[in-house]
């Protein structure tokens, strides 16, 4: 009984990683599923609580800031203040207004605008952080799981929007809604799963495989069909996005010195030649592929100008910030008439355009802080060969990249992955620093 105990609890990021995947990308409109991830990684905790101890003990000092003032903020932003103090903020007037009006004038009121969303948003950092933590307590075989078990979840959501599109989404589909000719897999936005797979796929490339034909030609087609998957989805970024595992598929044979390199290059150009001609076949005579094709024939949309109309946001807020979670209900104050339709914009489909309406200029060094952390702690790595963590640091800009055109980061599965990339990179790190 004990030993099957031991080996699930050493399994336990990859397991909380697996269930954020599965029930966490549905973002903050789907809380039940949202809730159940947190309460797995409560219960992941609970069995594992050693790991908070070793986390203060033995991470970086700089990833403890990074993790104490990302989890301060949301928390701050709910402290209730006195009238005198909240009514003198940026962008409180109307508030004040309100609640004169209302005959209220003297109530408590925290920074957040909606304090309700920010909460939310405060309970949902508590699964990444968790899985922060068990990533870094982790033993070093444990993490060696998470890479393939990424491309195994992949392939499995892969699967599953198969099986959606065969149904036009009728089967299959926990997330209602969508374009029935659109992968989502178990992701409610087009996009993440495009991401996901994305994701998938770097991940796929960094599995060490025997130079044996039979594995080889296993990892290519698994390459391959996550390939395809990502055209399904018809996410333009995350077609663009798959230059990236290219990047990485064409970096990996030149760092490994046993193998000859002009025939490994060799068979690497005739592979992507015959992808790229099945790719065009089947893309001519495939309703769906030419469809996300298609899409790139018509590059104007509505993101422009959700943009220019944050900036006006952010410019009312700054450098305070509405609150985390409150751009939906902030951001139709500034919102342009002429720019106003039957859609609201919901997002302002760029993360860091929103974190910084929502978290002004704690929110901004916060994030150049994380993003500063993850290059200082990867570049000396590249550069000593560890290609342990080129995939890492490269799914960490696959999901930053696309933070500039969507929201990624706010569904639970995008942002767990993001944190377990982060503990593979420290801990690669850590352990290069005490040879």
């Amino acid at each position: 009984m004990r030993p099957s105990l031991t080996g699930w609890r050493r399994g336990s990021a990859l397991l909380l990683l697996g269930i954020a995947i599965i029930l966490g990308g549905g973002g903050v409109r789907y809380a039940l599923m949202n809730a159940a991830v947190q309460l797995a990684a409560l219960a992941l905790l609970a069995v594992r609580p050693a790991c908070v101890r070793t986390f203060w003990q033995a991470a970086p000092t700089g990833l403890h800031i990074l993790l104490v003032g990302t989890l301060a903020l949301p928390a701050i932003q709910l402290v209730p203040l006195p009238p005198t103090l909240w009514q003198a903020l940026p962008g409180r007037d109307l508030v004040a207004e309100s609640l004169a009006l209302a005959g209220r004038p003297g109530l408590w009121m925290p920074l957040s605008l909606d304090p309700g969303r920010t909460l939310v948003a405060l309970v949902g950092l508590t699964a990444p952080t968790i899985l922060l933590l068990l990533a870094m307590d982790s033993g070093k075989s444990e993490r060696a799981l998470i890479l393939p078990g990424l491309a195994a979840l992949g392939l499995a959501s892969l699967v599953l929007g198969a099986g959606q599109l065969i149904s036009a989404r009728q089967a299959l589909n926990w997330f209602p809604g969508g374009n029935p000719h659109q992968l989502y897999g178990s992701f409610a936005n087009h996009n993440s799963s495009g991401l996901f797979l994305v994701i998938a796929l770097c991940a796929a490339i960094a599995i060490p495989t025997p130079a044996r034909p039979a594995r080889q030609v296993i990892k290519l087609a698994t390459c391959l069909l996550l390939a395809m998957g990502v055209l399904l989805t018809q996410s333009r970024s995350s077609i663009m996005l798959l230059i990236l595992p290219a990047i990485q598929w064409l970096l990996a044979p030149g760092r490994h010195q046993s193998f000859n390199r002009a025939r490994r290059t060799a068979i690497l150009a005739a592979a992507m030649t015959i992808a790229l001609a099945g790719f065009a076949v089947i893309a001519m005579n495939n309703a769906r592929l030419s469809k996300a094709f298609d899409r790139f024939d018509s590059l104007h949309d509505a993101r422009g100008l959700i943009w220019q109309d944050s900036l006006i946001a952010i410019g009312r807020y700054w450098p305070i910030g509405s609150g985390i979670g409150t751009f939906d209900e902030v951001f139709q104050i500034d919102e342009s008439i002429e720019n106003v339709n039957r859609h609201r914009a919901g997002r302002a489909h760029n993360d860091l355009l929103e974190l910084v309406l929502e978290s002004g200029l704690a929110g901004a060094i916060l994030c150049l802080g994380w993003i500063a952390y993850a290059g200082r702690l990867t570049i000396p790595l590249l550069r000593d060969d560890e290609d342990r963590v080129t995939a890492p640091a490269i799914i960490l800009i696959a999901i930053l990249l696309q933070s500039f055109i969507d929201y990624p980061l706010r569904n639970q599965a995008i942002l767990c992955i993001a944190a377990s990339m982060i503990a593979l990179i420290a801990s690669e790190s850590k352990r290069i620093r005490m040879k």
